[in-house]
């Protein structure tokens, strides 16, 4: 309600209440009564007040400022991929159970290094954890001296002594003959010193191949149990076409290594 309306609906009150005075002699001043005066004064005090009290502005409550949040970069993953199948272990060294693997075409995110022994420290791509790589095969994106440097854990769980372990195969190409031959270097250690057989069984190839590695029959040697290397070859042709390759070491009781799996190309530049 305006501040007009207001003095208008208190006037008029004002006008009905002195027209509704009794009638009397017009010349006799009343003896007693309300004194005008003061009225009209007390109803303009309360104009004044009820006015303010109407036009009195209401209080805004001040906007409450929210901090921003920082938004902080995650840092880029370090990727690894190995250019030879290589074996995950529990530690960096044959010493060190075998928990996993990284082959080729794979890739693993690097968490950490061991730079006195050449082993990067990654996310076990076949089970929960982390798990120890030879660093040999090992490609890696991203700043490598921003890893953190891992201490070489103890060997709680010894390795198994009957079966031998293949550690790694690698492969060398080599042109010199008259047509491209593969090598395949088998690493490989056997804690009882009797490993005698490698068997090599071809697994595919990218084109029609008929063609077989030889296995190959080793002579037992306490050497084993610090690790050893046996090389098998695969004769590539002419042909330009992708092999794969499975590996596998006996030993004179029977006992069987794990299975390597190794690809590799022939004559593709």
């Amino acid at each position: 309600m305006t501040r007009k309306n207001i003095v208008r609906i208190i006037l008029t009150a004002l006008t009905l209440t002195a027209c509704s005075a009794p009638a009397g002699n017009s010349q006799a001043e009343p003896t007693s009564g309300p004194n005008f005066a003061l009225t009209i004064t007390a109803q303009a005090l309360l104009i004044q007040g009820v006015t303010q009290t109407a036009l009195a502005p209401t209080s805004t409550p001040e906007p409450t400022h929210t901090s921003t949040p920082v938004i902080t970069e995650t840092p880029s993953k370090m990727i690894v991929t190995v250019s030879a199948n290589t074996n995950c272990r529990s530690g960096p060294g044959l010493d060190y159970d075998i928990v996993g693997a990284l082959t080729i075409g794979q890739q693993a995110e690097a968490v950490g290094q061991s730079s006195i022994t050449n082993y990067l420290v990654i996310n076990n791509p076949n089970g929960p954890g982390t798990c120890w790589l030879w660093g040999e095969h090992a490609t890696i994106t991203g700043n490598m001296a921003a890893l953190q440097e891992y201490a070489v854990p103890p060997t709680v769980t010894p390795r198994a002594v009957l079966s031998p372990v293949i550690d790694h195969v690698t492969v060398r190409l080599d042109a010199s003959s008259d047509a491209l031959v593969a090598f395949l270097d088998v690493y490989f250690s056997d804690g009882e010193g009797d490993a005698n057989f490698v068997d090599f069984q071809l697994v595919s190839t990218s084109v029609e191949k008929t063609g077989t590695i030889r296995d190959i029959s080793i002579v037992p040697s306490a050497n084993q149990r610090r690790g050893s290397v046996v090389t098998g070859q695969w004769g590539c042709g002419t042909d330009v076409y992708d092999v794969t390759v499975g590996v596998t070491i006996r030993d004179q009781a029977g006992h069987t290594s794990n299975t390597i799996g190794v690809t590799f190309s022939c004559n593709r530049n």
